[in-house]
């Protein structure tokens, strides 16, 4: 019985201690860090772990997680995306040299771009160009980096700034949305019927028309007649449009112009430029707006391409993660505000400029206008040149008959195997995509 009660009195004599004991260490850590100070002392030592060196700072040698503002012209290029072996010039390939040779990445990571985590915000096609595209990738980033890496590219590619970011940050992913703008001849919405020259100039009520039909395209929509390589129920197809308008007409070099102004979340390849094509055919007379209706349905639509020449990359909106870290006082917003001047000099002085050289010299959209005539606007089968039952158009029939025989004979001639593949490239590029993009997700997790 002694020993029972000697047990219980030591069990409540050690538990009062371990209460004293509790009592004691909150008075000591109420001392440490008083209620009135937490906030602050909370938000230094968060600065402090998690504050980003700048530009040139920190250990040498070490790969910093980066975004990269590109300008480039994009004529004679295939477009922006790096090819495997190099077969073709494209503006990818110029920078993964030119930052070989700057010293901010290896060689095998140029030759590998998702052991970088590499990636594009935007994808432009062959021939068009760019006012502020964005790449991420990790590289090593020293004071003068910039001034390295374009001595080494060419005058028509320029890196206008570097900018470091989170590690998770990914140029496509993290892009809101995209403007492109589109800088064609006026003459290109002239009445089918009328002889045109350059010195054409574009009344109100056609100027009325244009911007009438591009509002159409305004909304989300399913656009798998303005790409290739996807079927009326691939999800992919439906994109939103945010904005497409058409600017007040200008005279360059005797030449009279417009500019177009399209914004929407993402864009697929040849999108744009499909769309302009059938708003041009529709102001010309050459179809009615019929046509533009039933594209969203899921037939294949024959549907023309405008050319590449007056297309640009204009403008990347990051909106989600300018609220998430551009203001919480460690990382910078991905806006680039303090660049505008000199992105404007490069685009009035290689982009702006070229396209209307070109325009004026060799007359690329009049060219391309020609080809108008050769166009259905109508439900096709998905064999091409296979008529429609019931077709009562032999002379589009025979037309089209034409160039498949004529496509044939120049399959094995050597100067149209370059062409060929060329297509090929173009065709293949959005799996190409979704392949870098998986790669990408799988490699660089944050």
């Amino acid at each position: 019985m002694l020993k029972r009660v000697l047990a219980a009195f030591s069990k409540r004599l050690k538990n009062l201690g371990m209460a004293e004991m509790r009592v004691t260490q909150s008075e000591v850590i109420t001392e440490k860090r008083p209620l009135e100070d937490s906030g602050e002392s909370e938000a230094v030592t968060k600065k402090a772990k998690s504050e980003v060196p700048a530009l040139g700072q920190g250990r040498p040698n070490k790969k910093h997680k980066v975004a990269l503002l590109l300008a480039y012209c994009g004529a004679g290029y295939y477009g922006i995306q790096f090819q495997k072996g190099n077969e073709f010039k494209t503006i990818e390939s110029e920078l993964m040299r030119a930052l070989v040779q700057a010293g901010a990445i290896p060689q095998e990571h140029a030759d590998t771009p998702q052991q970088m985590c590499f990636q594009r915000a935007a994808r432009t096609d062959k021939n068009v160009s760019a006012i502020g595209n964005v790449v991420s990738l990790k590289m090593i980033v020293t004071e003068n980096c910039i001034e390295k890496i374009n001595s080494h590219l060419p005058p028509e590619i320029q890196v206008i700034a570097c900018r470091r970011t989170t590690r998770g940050f990914d140029s496509k992913n993290y892009c809101s949305a995209r403007t492109y703008k589109y800088m064609l001849p006026t003459y290109s919405f002239a009445p089918i019927e009328k002889f045109i020259t350059k010195d054409y100039r574009i009344t109100g009520d056609i100027l009325l028309h244009v911007r009438e039909i591009l509002a159409m395209y305004k909304g989300t929509h399913n656009f798998h007649n303005f790409t290739s390589g996807k079927k009326p129920n691939d999800p992919s197809s439906k994109r939103y449009i945010i904005m497409f308008e058409c600017g007040e007409p200008f005279v360059r070099d005797g030449v009279e112009f417009v500019v177009l102004t399209v914004k929407g979340q993402s864009f697929m390849l040849h999108h744009i430029r499909k769309m302009i094509g059938l708003m041009i055919a529709i102001v010309r007379g050459c179809c009615g707006v019929d046509v533009l209706e039933k594209s969203w349905a899921p037939y294949r639509i024959d549907i023309p391409k405008a050319p590449g020449l007056g297309l640009f990359l204009d403008k990347l909106f990051f909106d989600g993660y300018n609220k998430k870290f551009g203001k919480d006082g460690i990382h910078e917003p991905m806006e680039w505000d303090e660049y505008q001047e000199a992105l404007e000099k490069f685009k009035e002085e290689r982009v702006l400029s070229h396209i209307s050289k070109a325009e004026k010299d060799q007359g690329v959209m009049m060219q391309w206008l020609a080809t108008l005539q050769y166009h259905k606007f109508d439900i096709i089968d998905p064999k091409m040149g296979a008529p429609l039952e019931g077709e009562k158009d032999p002379n589009w029939w025979r037309t089209r008959r034409l160039l498949e025989e004529m496509d044939k004979a120049r399959a094995n001639s050597p100067s149209d195997t370059k062409a060929a593949q060329e297509k090929e490239v173009e065709e293949n590029q959005d799996q190409m995509e979704d392949k870098t993009m998986n790669d990408d997700n799988k490699q660089c997790t944050e």
